[in-house]
């Protein structure tokens, strides 16, 4: 289904709204997370830096995959991903989001959030013809250079982990119609709770680690999708493991020992 023109100028005003008002809800998102919230990142610099060198290496768009905890996952992944001139200088690199309409349409202030942070809603046990909408327009986002992110499980994990048994297939759908695009698999979890929740803790403290991966598959048409997919899950799950691991590491010596003595900074 290709992408009427009407919806392709209403993506186009957005963009350059939400661009052009950036500069007033960037702040708001910064000063919340750092006085109200007193969010706290480990290597933040080191992370931004490692986002924008993979950014200038892609030649298409990020399809970003990250797990799901909390109803704010994708604005606490964007304040860290980037900073607020950053994402001015490469507003593609500030992905489109894709939240669930239910969970915001009965506000108005959450709807013109959502707008402004570059949002493309999606609706669950939608039509055929609505689902197929959605899709175009997430398609035609990813071709003009924009990043998309996505929670491949299709829902926030009750239990705190990567589900490896239930998701969507929704990652596999757009990589079969975006073959440029290429994916950023984002393990990000609180270290003081980390757990599934609607908002992450006061105080809390984040990890966040990124790599690009290559899903390949000789399967063909849907079973391509499905497999694509289970790879995309499988990978978040290794992220898990290695993160944990490091944890139980850590537990079993000082940090003096590690030779690792950084605070967490504040998300600027």
């Amino acid at each position: 289904m290709s992408l009427s023109r009407g919806d392709q100028i209403q993506l186009e005003v957005q963009r350059v709204v939400s661009y052009c008002l950036f500069v007033l809800l960037g702040p708001v998102l910064k000063l919340l997370s750092r006085y109200y919230f007193h969010y706290r990142i480990d290597d933040l610099r080191e992370i931004r830096d490692q986002y924008r060198d993979l950014q200038r290496q892609s030649e298409g768009a990020l399809l970003v995959c990250t797990n799901h905890l909390t109803f704010i996952d994708s604005l606490i992944q964007g304040v860290i991903l980037n900073s607020m001139w950053g994402y001015l200088s490469d507003f593609s690199s500030l992905p489109w989001n894709l939240p669930e309409s239910t969970n915001f349409e009965h506000s108005l202030a959450y709807r013109v959030i959502c707008y402004l942070g570059k949002s493309i809603p999606v609706t669950r046990r939608a039509s055929s013809e609505q689902s197929r909408r959605s899709m175009s327009k997430m398609q035609y986002v990813l071709e003009r250079g924009d990043n998309i992110s996505v929670f491949p499980e299709g829902k926030r994990s009750r239990d705190g982990r990567v589900d490896v048994e239930d998701f969507s297939y929704g990652a596999g759908q757009l990589l079969a119609n975006s073959p440029e695009t290429r994916v950023l698999c984002v393990y990000m979890r609180g270290m003081k709770f980390g757990g599934f929740a609607e908002f992450p803790p006061k105080g809390e403290e984040f990890t966040l680690r990124m790599a690009l991966f290559e899903p390949k598959s000789e399967l063909k048409g849907l079973r391509w999708v499905r497999d694509v997919s289970t790879q995309i899950v499988g990978q978040l799950k290794v992220m898990e493991d290695e993160y944990f691991s490091e944890q139980g590491r850590a537990l079993s010596g000082s940090r003096s020992e590690r030779g690792d003595a950084r605070e967490p900074r504040t998300i600027r």
